[in-house]
């Protein structure tokens, strides 16, 4: 359908669309990304629950994290609203149960753990070289090394290469 004014067409369908995806009503998330407003560290022991008529719940993990945002709602409130042309939360209502798709993590740096247990279970123990008889040159290369250890290190890795490979 198309609406004449002053000599320009308009699409109503268009326009209407152009205005709905703007509203905050119609996002999918309208206040934004949670961590963003509260941080990294709070965002996994909290979560938005619902936004019904200005009014946001949170959601937090248990009552020490509900008294941290009780502290900071005011400021949330300003924080959401910032650079909006009016506002969409007028009071922030917190309340203890399930953090929605997070869940708490007391050491962060567990999962590296897991990793590093699940890497030594895959470890399979090479099969040692048997050692071996160093070649007449071999021994004068040994013996001419200077440091009485690395003549040590020389020997051993030398007796650890298979004679197939030393000969060539």
């Amino acid at each position: 359908m198309k609406r004449s004014n002053c000599g320009s067409d308009i699409k109503v369908g268009a326009l209407l669309t152009g205005y709905l995806k703007g509203h905050p009503a119609f996002v999918a998330n309208p206040i934004g990304d949670w961590k963003d407003f509260v941080g990294e560290q709070v965002a996994r022991y909290s979560s938005p629950g619902s936004l019904k008529n200005k009014v946001l719940v949170v959601v937090t993990h248990d009552s020490v994290w509900k008294h941290h945002l009780e502290q900071y709602k005011e400021l949330l409130v300003e924080k959401i609203n910032a650079g909006r042309a009016e506002p969409i939360v007028d009071k922030i209502v917190i309340k203890v149960g399930e953090v929605l798709g997070t869940e708490p993590v007391l050491n962060p740096a567990h999962k590296n753990l897991e990793k590093i247990k699940a890497k030594r279970l895959i470890v399979r123990k090479k099969q040692k070289t048997p050692a071996r008889k160093l070649s007449p040159e071999e021994q004068l290369l040994i013996k001419n090394l200077p440091d009485p250890e690395l003549r040590k290190i020389g020997e051993k890795l030398l007796k650890r290469i298979p004679e197939s490979e030393a000969r060539d």
